[in-house]
């Protein structure tokens, strides 16, 4: 009795749970390519500001991006942990630009 779902019901279930998986699966490569795509452009920037004599770190920029992301974002994801994900890519992006700097 503590698992009332019949058998082929489960089964089905199975399949659902896979097929829906691999839709995240899917998602998360095309995250994974806009991130680096991200990270090429950081870097580009990275490259001009060497050789404009800029530092690495805009932390008006950082904010900008934060806030700008907050005010659109209408979905699941909470505001806080949009800012750890984005804190995170920023954060990646700027130790790509210092590896540019040596």
């Amino acid at each position: 009795m503590a698992n009332s779902i019949p058998e082929a019901a489960g089964d089905n279930l199975d399949a659902d749970i896979s097929k829906l998986r691999r839709a995240i699966d899917e998602i998360d490569e095309k995250i994974m390519d806009l991130v680096n795509r991200r990270l090429s452009l950081a870097q580009l920037i990275g490259r001009i500001k060497k050789q404009s004599g800029m530092g690495v770190t805009d932390r008006q920029r950082e904010k900008e991006i934060i806030n700008r992301l907050l005010h659109k974002n209408h979905g699941l994801l909470g505001n806080e942990g949009l800012q750890r994900i984005f804190a995170a890519i920023i954060a990646e992006g700027r130790r790509i630009q210092k590896r540019n700097e040596r």
